[in-house]
C-alpha cells in the first residue's frame, strides 16, 4: 500500500520506504547487528505494532457511486463505537475538521481529501478511503 517518509515524493511506490530500510540496515551492520537485530531493539523500545488493511472491490459502473454512498453514510453519521471502543474524535479530511467525542472542533492541517479518520478509546484508529484505483 507504499509509505511516505517526506512529502517530497508525490506517489507511494516504496522507494523512500526502501532507502529508509536501506539506511537503517547500514547504521545496525556499523555496530554489528543485524537488521533483526535492530527491529527488535526497535520494538523492545517502542512497543510492537499492528496493523491491518481490509480492501473492498465495488466493480462495475455503479462501484464508485457504491462507495460514495457508504463514506456519505459515516459521514452524515459518525458512529459513537467501532468494535466495541468508543470513538473519542473524528476526523473528515474533506471539511479539514477534527471533532472530539465532547463537541469540541479543529482545524486539520492536511490537504483535503476524501477520507475519515476515527480514533478510538485504545489509542487504535480505523480509516475510511473510497479510492478508484
Amino acid at each position: 500500500f507504499g509509505y511516505l517518509v517526506k512529502p517530497f515524493a508525490h506517489d507511494k511506490d516504496a522507494i523512500q520506504a526502501l532507502v529508509l530500510f536501506a539506511e537503517v540496515a547500514a547504521y545496525y551492520k556499523s555496530q554489528g547487528k543485524t537488521f533483526a537485530d535492530g527491529l527488535e531493539e526497535l520494538f523492545e523500545k517502542f512497543g510492537y505494532f499492528e496493523e491491518k488493511t481490509i480492501s473492498l472491490d465495488f466493480p462495475g459502473i455503479h462501484g464508485n457511486d457504491e462507495m460514495g454512498a457508504i463514506i456519505s453514510q459515516f459521514r452524515d453519521k459518525q458512529p459513537d463505537t467501532i468494535g466495541g471502543l468508543k470513538v473519542m474524535r473524528a476526523q473528515d479530511f474533506s471539511k479539514s475538521t477534527e471533532t472530539a467525542v465532547n463537541g469540541k472542533i479543529t482545524t486539520l492541517p492536511q490537504p483535503k481529501a476524501n477520507v475519515l479518520k476515527y480514533w478510538l478509546e485504545d489509542g487504535s484508529w480505523v480509516a475510511i478511503r473510497p479510492s478508484g484505483t
